[in-house]
């Protein structure tokens, strides 16, 4: 493999898969990539819902940087907009990505019904291999 897609999200599932790609792939490029979703509003009303999510999603990423660096790795990292699932296979599909690894949280029941499943999404649209890490 040349280039290892991990999509990152803040779960400790989405950090556990980006330990598994280091593990199964240790020459491979690490590319971790993280999509901005607004999920809560600042009790600071002096930013916007929309900084807050982008806000955290450098914190993800800053902890992606330090788990890389644990594990003696250095990886890409990028950040974008939109709907999850569709980004993380565009992302893939424009860079080359030889096989993803993400995190699963592992919903069952109603909950993936009305939530819905990334890993499931990306698994059935992803132009490659993608190998699904739940949580150690």
């Amino acid at each position: 493999m040349k280039d290892v897609l991990v999509p990152l999200d803040g779960s400790a599932a989405s950090e556990a898969a980006l330990t598994e790609a280091f593990e199964l792939f240790p020459e491979a490029k690490v590319h971790v990539f993280h999509v901005i979703q607004v999920t809560e509003f600042p009790r600071d009303r002096t930013k916007s819902a929309y900084e807050l999510a982008a806000e955290k999603g450098i914190e993800i990423q800053e902890k992606a940087e330090q788990i890389a660096a644990e594990h003696g790795r250095n990886i890409v990292t990028d950040m974008t907009e939109g709907n999850a699932p569709r980004s993380i296979v565009q992302y893939a599909t424009e860079n080359n990505i030889d096989h993803i690894v993400m995190g699963s949280t592992g919903r069952s029941g109603l909950s993936k019904v009305l939530l819905g499943s990334v890993a499931e999404s990306v698994t059935r649209r992803a132009p490659c291999t993608v190998t699904i890490v739940r949580k150690r």
